[in-house]
């Protein structure tokens, strides 16, 4: 089978979607973030700048605190994993016959 894959959209990290679409659009310092998710600035900071990725615990804080679906911020870490691993490369075989 041959998996086509398109270079044309890089996808983003999610905490530099939460920067600029919830942060800098509402005007919200990283340490008023930090404050009302109950986080460090350093964690916040971390996450904002692509240096750690969301968690379940993190996903459920976003969804209370924004209103976005925690499902939404995980998708979007799964997405990021998923596209800087393209190019990795794996070794498995089939476990049965399929396709």
């Amino acid at each position: 089978m041959t998996l086509v894959r398109s270079n044309q959209f890089p996808v983003k990290h999610p905490g530099l979607i939460f920067n600029e679409r919830v942060l800098q659009q509402h005007n919200i310092t990283q340490t008023e973030a930090a404050l009302r998710l109950h986080m460090s600035r350093k964690q916040v900071s971390l996450f904002v700048n692509a240096k750690s990725d969301v968690s379940v615990s993190l996903a459920k804080k976003l969804e209370i605190s924004t209103g976005i679906s925690a499902g939404f911020w995980l998708n979007l870490q799964k997405a990021y994993d998923l596209y800087k691993a393209r190019d990795q490369k794996v070794e498995a075989e089939p476990l049965y016959a399929f396709g």
